[in-house]
């Protein structure tokens, strides 16, 4: 395992120009429900400001506010994290038990009450503990949410799709983990294979996104021919 670097105010900053430098070349393949789905650094850079576009103005998220994920593992998870951390919020990551996906998760005492909470399942009690409430599909081309809405739950995908695609806030400190530094041969930019979406690596992930590399997952669906496919240079 790479080396954390030392944290860095403008790591948002940073990640958002090297997924705009990286531009049509594939930062994430993501093998899901539909299949094999990829975003180039121009797409995800766009998710991202479109996701703090909204965080910022709709739900007017401050820095040090938490913000629960009870989701699957899903690139979306991935990229809600990510401005959540780039808008100084404290992120609470929910692990669900596979047994029994359904089952109401524990949440940890420093998320209790969390000022927002992202998740598919907006008609549970950790929702109804939360100031907002956004219902996210996790599903790739799910064009929105597909269930009964409680009143006053926002509708992710839907509303961000309305977000400018130009960054038009200030950015405060980057409140997540710090990037690792990527290894291996300098002249290839690095290629991951990572389990879930990652954010279990993510120090290593946003190393090898820094660098101008990409992630693919999750590890469980990509076999080794995939992975010889996809130019994977190592496992995080």
């Amino acid at each position: 395992m790479s080396a954390a670097a030392r944290p860095d105010a403008e790591t948002a900053a940073q990640l958002l120009a090297a997924l705009e430098r990286t531009g049509p070349r594939p930062v994430l393949a993501w093998y899901g429900e539909a299949g094999r789905i990829e975003l180039s650094g121009h797409v995800l850079a766009n998710w991202l400001i479109k996701s703090l576009g909204h965080l910022h103005d709709e739900i007017a998220l401050e820095p040090g506010e938490t913000v629960v994920l009870d989701l699957p593992a899903h690139w979306k998870r991935l990229v809600l994290a990510l401005a959540a951390w780039a808008l100084g919020a404290e992120v609470t990551v929910l692990v669900r038990d596979s047994a029994d996906p359904q089952e109401e998760p524990t949440v940890p005492a420093t998320a209790e009450e969390p000022r927002v909470v992202v998740t598919d399942r907006p008609g549970s009690e950790l929702a109804d503990t939360a100031d907002e409430v956004l219902a996210v599909q996790a599903v790739s081309l799910a064009p929105r949410y597909d269930g009964e809405l409680p009143p006053l739950v926002h509708d992710w995908l839907t509303e961000v799709r309305g977000s400018a695609d130009q960054l038009g806030i200030a950015l405060p400190a980057w409140a997540g983990p710090a990037p690792a530094e990527p290894t291996g041969a300098a002249a290839q930019p690095p290629r991951l294979l990572v389990d879930a979406d990652g954010l279990p690596v993510l120090p290593q992930v946003l190393g090898a996104l820094l660098a101008g590399g990409g992630i693919v997952g999750p590890a469980d669906l990509v076999t080794e021919r995939r992975a010889q496919e996809e130019g994977v240079t190592g496992r995080a």
